[in-house]
């Protein structure tokens, strides 16, 4: 039975799942950032440290194994040859101390050198070169597939087109090479001058001008920006290149690549921290944007053998530099409606350039933390981009206040549907009720129609908007109902717009269950989770759960009733229980017997969901809370009737043949790429995992396997060849 301590740990990781999927959304897909990247970073190292000490909270939507993604769905896609991972972040010097303690806990007694280099604010570029000519550059993408962007690569003059340049030394048969690519503060002056001669406005960040640089379908259009590759890393073949880190660099620099400058190789972590303030100090000087210095263990071998926690090496880190600010006057505060209901206080700002942009928007969290700042409409008010990304509101600057300011009075209507806001019980945040508000609706449908859901081109804010006005559509289901005629009555509406924009729409009827679920928009419930969750249940037996819950609510005359559903997961995490009334009554600290049936009824509702991998307490709250709403039941059967289908996943495998086998894939598989491996052993019912514990069934192993091989062997896990793979495959 586990302790009440093991209970609040296991909730307290769901909780920072929950939220930190939450505010990545918010921030990748509605652009309405609601936290500070430093805040987001505390949450984020909270949870991987609960992770790291308790391995068993890792779930399969836990945000420590993402990987952010610059896929554009225009561009041929191709894998990569080893996950193109990130770096964990330090922010002082205490960060770094802990970093090398843990690095030395995992490997008692190594003594470690360091690789100090510039942190480049540019993006990352991947080139193969076979036989010693590029035959392909690719962007990081997801970290596993990245776009091919190679004829514009080849634009790129610091980019060899064949290895090795002059003398250099010989190249194995195949070479990747991690590179960063951007523009120097004078190259993207340069352009911006031109652009000004030329009558256009000029860029405002370089990175992302040098990220839409690179992926120019016109590689002529490429060819005209003066952008430059850095090359700072030897993705394969590992054996090839010194394993020391900086005299990689020697080798990719005499092979005729451009390498950072300034990079030294130091002994002790206060040499590395002296250096980390050399370059904060000229970081103004420099002809290139940094946003910070990454330290490396200079022995690779050493560094591999930490391996890699959630997306991040061990053997790395990243410095970020402190963020940059500035003051403004903040002119006025307008509510924003999220697709839930969520009202989020946007400020609107005097014009300010800071980082390298120009900020007229900053984020406010709520109208508590308003009151809290004590800000005031005329404030003069200081600004800072966390990260040199999120510009978010520090707090006003009182000694300059004129006596003119005026407080800014939380909302009580919707500004959109006129209801009346809502507080949820002992939360912050305000919502407006009314699921048809034509806001929420907004939200919603670009969620639905977003990459991160269905993907439906054509459907921007100005379209959904159009559709929702018109009364053309009340909610997404009717996006699969709309026909040419009724388009063509809309303004902006011609023959071919209609007809490639009904044609996204059909297309997107064979998107996956687990895509259809997730792009429903339930708080936490990713592509992963969908997967989950379909992959045991279907979307009826889902929704039989949602409404035994409420049948469970009604009944039981209680003003305990919204805890039931919390109280019930909790219980859950006691394993092995034996009497759930009488656990519910203890739980509770009543002698009511119906109020205890009840909770027992709803722990043995949940309880299959929760015996799931991945999916807990907070989940299974955020899932019923949506399944509750009629309107999104509704939708549901709205959907199933327009022919779109929550089929379960489990009923699209080929076979069960490895179900509950668990695979580690390592080494170049011949014939394979490691996605396609990946996806036969899931279509018949085996899972795949990064690293090789003691419950790892099968290692898959390619030519060059290294550490992974390594390991298996010392822990007796079965090792396979493509042969005996194959074998297994075709096994009755």
């Amino acid at each position: 039975m586990a302790s009440h301590m093991d209970t609040s740990i296991i909730d307290r990781a769901a909780e920072l799942r929950a939220h930190l999927n939450r505010y990545s959304h918010q921030y990748y897909v509605l652009a309405s950032p609601t936290i500070t990247d430093a805040e987001y970073d505390a949450l984020f190292r909270e949870l991987a440290a609960l992770e790291e000490k308790h391995p068993e909270l890792i779930t399969p939507d836990s945000p420590t194994l993402r990987v952010g993604s610059d896929l554009a769905s225009d561009f041929a896609k191709t894998p990569h040859v080893r996950p193109v991972l990130s770096l964990a972040n330090a922010f002082s010097g205490e960060d770094l101390q802990a970093w090398e303690a843990r690095n030395q806990r995992l490997s008692p007694g190594s003594v470690y050198t360091y690789v100090v280099e510039p942190k480049f604010d540019g993006l990352t570029l991947v080139l193969r070169y076979e036989s010693g000519v590029l035959v392909q550059a690719a962007t990081r993408g997801n970290g596993e597939v990245g776009d091919l962007v190679t004829a514009n690569a080849r634009t790129i003059g610091s980019v060899p087109l064949r290895i090795p340049v002059e003398s250099g030394p010989a190249p194995p048969e195949v070479l990747v090479v991690r590179c960063e690519v951007l523009f120097t503060k004078e190259a993207f002056a340069a352009l911006n001058r031109e652009r000004i001669e030329d009558g256009e406005p000029a860029y405002i960040n370089a990175r992302n001008t040098a990220s839409g640089s690179l992926k120019q379908k016109d590689a002529r259009l490429t060819a005209k920006r003066d952008l430059t590759a850095y090359a700072y890393d030897v993705m394969y073949p590992d054996e090839f290149v010194p394993g020391d880190r900086f005299e990689r660099l020697d080798w990719l620099h005499s092979a005729g690549f451009m390498i950072p400058p300034d990079v030294q190789l130091l002994s002790t972590l206060d040499e590395v921290l002296a250096r980390v303030n050399w370059w904060a100090d000229i970081r103004d000087t420099l002809p290139f944007e940094i946003d910070g210095v990454v330290i490396k263990i200079a022995d690779n071998v050493q560094a591999e053998r930490l391996g890699v926690v959630g997306k991040d090496p061990r053997g790395s880190i990243s410095f970020k530099f402190p963020s940059k600010e500035a003051t403004t006057v903040l002119e006025h505060v307008e509510p924003q409606i999220g697709r839930t209901g969520r009202i989020t206080p946007t400020a609107h700002l005097k014009p300010v350039f800071v980082g390298g942009v120009t900020v007229s928007n900053a984020t406010l969290h709520n109208y508590d933390q308003i009151e809290q700042l004590d800000l005031r409409t005329g404030d003069t008010i200081t600004i800072k981009r966390s990260g040199d990304v999120i510009p978010y509101v520090v707090g006003p600057l009182k000694e300059l206040r004129s006596g003119d300011e005026i407080p800014i009075i939380p909302p009580t209507q919707c500004p959109i549907s006129g209801d009346l806001l809502i507080r949820k019980k002992d939360g912050v945040d305000l919502f407006c009720p009314n699921p048809q508000c034509s806001e929420r609706m907004l939200r919603r449908v670009m969620f639905f129609a977003s990459k991160e859901g269905l993907d439906i081109e054509g459907l921007g804010s100005n379209t959904v908007h159009a559709l929702i006005t018109s009364g053309l559509i009340k909610d997404e289901a009717d996006l699969y109902t709309l026909e040419k005629e009724e388009l063509l009555k809309l303004e902006g509406f011609a023959e071919k717009k209609a007809v490639e924009l009904l044609a996204s729409i059909d297309r997107a009827r064979n998107r996956s269950p687990e895509k259809l679920l997730a792009a429903l928009g339930i708080n936490g419930v990713g592509a992963v989770t969908a997967r989950l969750l379909l992959g045991r249940f279907s979307i009826e037996e889902l929704m039989a759960m949602a409404e035994k819950i409420l049948s469970i609510n009604r009944e039981a005359a209680s003003s305990l009733l919204e805890e039931l559903i919390p109280l019930s997961t909790l219980l859950l995490h006691k394993v092995h229980l034996k009497d759930p009334v009488a656990a519910s009554l203890k739980q509770l600290e009543t002698d009511d017997e119906k109020l205890a049936t009840s909770l027992g009824e709803l722990l043995t509702t949940v309880k299959p969901l929760l015996e799931l991998d991945g999916i807990g307490p907070t989940m299974v709250e955020e899932l019923f809370g949506w399944f509750k709403e009629d309107a999104n039941r509704e939708l549901i059967i709205k959907l199933q009737d327009v022919g779109v289908s929550f089929e379960r996943q489990s009923s699209r495998m080929k076979s069960q043949l490895l179900q509950g086998k668990t695979f580690v894939i390592t080494g170049a598989l011949e014939g394979f790429t490691r996605s396609q491996a990946k996806a036969r052993i899931e279509a018949n019912g085996g899972k795949v995992t990064g690293s090789v514990s003691r419950k790892t069934d099968y290692l898959l192993a390619g030519e060059k396997a290294g550490s992974k091989l390594a390991k298996a062997q010392k822990l007796g896990v079965p090792v396979l060849g493509l042969v005996e793979w194959e074998k297994l495959l075709n096994s009755d």
